[in-house]
């Protein structure tokens, strides 16, 4: 596989991750990974993502698999925009009144703000 497309590949399949939520571990679980380096070669871009895992990981994130593979996925629930001060990202935070949601939330949306912060986002 092109290494720029790996790259794109790996970039989408952290972004994806990242928004919901979800740890590299609880995502390599998911796939039946024995531990979670399997997975994360994936997001570095170091080993080429199987189909069988791209069909799995596009039902987990209710996606297509083409938004995985492609050059600039649009990530359901955030858009990304740009001010005259600089890059921001709108995302789509679902609340039901419990403290556990709330909770989730709140740390998803950190790891989010980290990214920007880092201009890894």
């Amino acid at each position: 596989m092109e290494k720029k497309l790996k790259s794109h590949i790996a970039e989408n399949l952290r972004k994806h991750r990242v928004l919901r939520g979800y740890t590299q571990e609880y995502i390599a679980e998911f796939l039946g990974k024995k531990d979670y380096t399997a997975y994360s070669r994936y997001e570095q871009g170091r080993s080429n993502l199987k189909m069988e895992d791209a069909i799995k990981l596009a039902d987990l994130y209710q996606v297509d698999v083409q938004e995985l593979i492609t050059v600039s996925p649009t990530i359901s629930g955030a858009s990304e925009n740009t001010t005259s001060n600089g890059k921001y990202l709108s995302v789509l935070v679902e609340l039901d009144g419990s403290p556990e949601k709330l909770e989730n939330n709140i740390k998803r949306l950190k790891k989010i703000n980290e990214l920007i912060t880092k201009d890894e986002f």
